[in-house]
């Protein structure tokens, strides 16, 4: 009694938070370990040493020795260990491809016979090589069958994936488990709940590196437009990965925000960036880049369409933000308002069919990267200009050509063509003196074309003018 007495009255254990989580990553490392060591048989050196002399014999296979004489007679085990580690491997050409005829001769075609380890093992082949494998359609199904009849108490992952084989046991497995995600569930989370392994030290799991490009995409899905940056930063650094149907996962990423932004019929705003960083101009139709990203996924002539006009509208945006900077803190800064308003208007109704964006040096430096490097509409002057103006060329409807610049440059317009040759030609070199002198000087340019500065109720006379000069009617409707 006395010592039941001083049981109940020691004070109760306390262990720091810290310590207790300590200890959970040490369990999860032990865990990680056992798991590479079962998928690769280090359990004895008697299994290591029959394995490697499998291993010599496939090498030294002759063409007229059979694949299953080597093989066969009980070295299942050992050879589905050797697929484990070397399926993946290109080097190993001694080692045939594990297509339907390997895996009936080796997995045999009744899973009720399967003992637990042997489930486990064929498991790990199936997460390890997902996509590697030719025979993963008979590969799935045999694991559905095999976890659906199958006495799974002897672990908590094999409780798992009997829980959860109808979605990861599946051609679009990953696909499946990451559209399974929780709101705001975390990768790691989200492989822990389904009990995939991770990318190990000897051997990266296919199917976890699957589950994370369809866990990005799945994001990108899920986000507003214009929304889901660090989903977009993560899928730029593997966006040449493949991913499903021949498509690279920059390409899927392209075919989620296109349609999305049509779909919706809201403007790309900074998504239009994205097409640039993930994959290439639109507008490059015969570039060798262009079917990779573009046409891989065979958009659509309204979904391509949709993402030029993202581009363009994005583009338009930067000059007119060049616009805004040259004017301010100067006497025609009233004017910004005005200008900026109907080269939106020209976007917004659809009257640019093409452009060629200017830009002095320094507004091109303030440009983002990928606009510097990747938008085929954009060009830097070669000399310095002397009030620093850019200039924009806008091809629009019915023929109408328009050249308009920063600062206190006077609006330009011609018929069906401008007296500028080449303007849309990506080897053409420019200079500011070709946009202000000769045809494009003021006294020239009021005789053969229109020019009109930006002073008082300047769009209604540029929209008169071209009425009567050219009989090209624009009507000022949600101007």
């Amino acid at each position: 009694m006395l010592f039941d007495f001083k049981l109940r009255n020691l004070p109760a254990p306390r262990i720091e938070s810290f310590q207790l989580s300590i200890a959970q990553q040490k369990l999860k490392e032990i865990t990680a370990i056992n798991l590479q060591k079962s998928a690769f048989g280090s359990s004895s050196a008697v299994f290591t040493s029959q394995r490697e002399e499998l291993i010599r014999r496939l090498r030294l296979r002759s063409k007229s020795e059979e694949f299953e004489d080597i093989a066969g007679n009980g070295r299942e085990r050992l050879l589905l260990n050797i697929y484990l580690e070397y399926a993946s491997d290109a080097n190993a050409t001694w080692l045939p491809k594990f297509d339907s005829k390997i895996a009936q001769f080796l997995l045999g075609g009744d899973v009720e016979e399967w003992h637990a380890a042997r489930r486990r093992d064929i498991t790990l082949l199936f997460f390890m090589h997902f996509d590697r494998l030719p025979a993963i359609n008979l590969l799935c199904k045999m694991l559905l069958d095999a976890y659906a009849v199958a006495n799974v108490n002897s672990s908590q992952q094999s409780q798992i994936w009997h829980k959860f084989r109808d979605v990861i046991f599946a051609l679009d497995g990953p696909g499946r488990v990451a559209r399974a995600a929780q709101k705001g569930e975390k990768i790691t989370a989200l492989m822990e709940r389904f009990a995939i392994p991770a990318d190990g030290k000897v051997s990266s799991s296919c199917f976890s590196l699957r589950l994370k490009e369809s866990y990005l995409l799945r994001n990108l899905e899920l986000s507003e437009i214009g929304q889901g940056r660090e989903a977009l930063e993560e899928i730029k650094l593997v966006r040449k990965s493949p991913y499903q149907g021949g498509l690279l996962l920059g390409a899927a990423a392209l075919k989620i925000m296109t349609q999305k932004v049509l779909k919706s019929g809201r403007t790309w705003g900074t998504w239009a960036d994205w097409m640039l960083e993930l994959g290439c101009d639109p507008n490059r139709i015969k570039s060798d880049q262009f079917p990779i990203w573009w046409g891989a996924w065979h958009p659509t002539r309204a979904e391509l369409e949709c993402a030029q006009r993202g581009l363009r509208s994005r583009t338009l945006e930067y000059f007119i933000k060049a616009l805004e900077d040259s004017l301010r803190e100067t006497d025609k800064h009233d004017q910004f308002e005005s200008r900026a308003r109907f080269l939106r208007w020209l976007d917004a109704t659809d009257k640019i069919e093409d452009f060629k964006l200017i830009l002095t040096s320094v507004h091109f430096q303030s440009l983002p990267k990928a606009h510097r490097t990747e938008n085929t509409s954009i060009k830097k002057f070669t000399n310095t200009n002397r009030n620093g103006a850019s200039i924009i060329v806008l091809k629009c409807t019915d023929g109408v050509w328009i050249s308009e610049g920063t600062h206190s440059y006077a609006i330009r317009v011609f018929k069906n063509t401008l007296p500028i040759r080449d303007v849309f030609s990506e080897s053409r070199i420019f200079t500011y003196a070709e946009f202000i002198s000769g045809t494009m000087h003021k006294n020239i340019c009021e005789k053969i074309g229109i020019w009109e500065t930006h002073l008082g109720d300047w769009v209604n006379r540029l929209i008169r003018k071209i009425r009567f000069k050219y009989n090209v009617e624009w009507y000022l409707h949600n101007y």
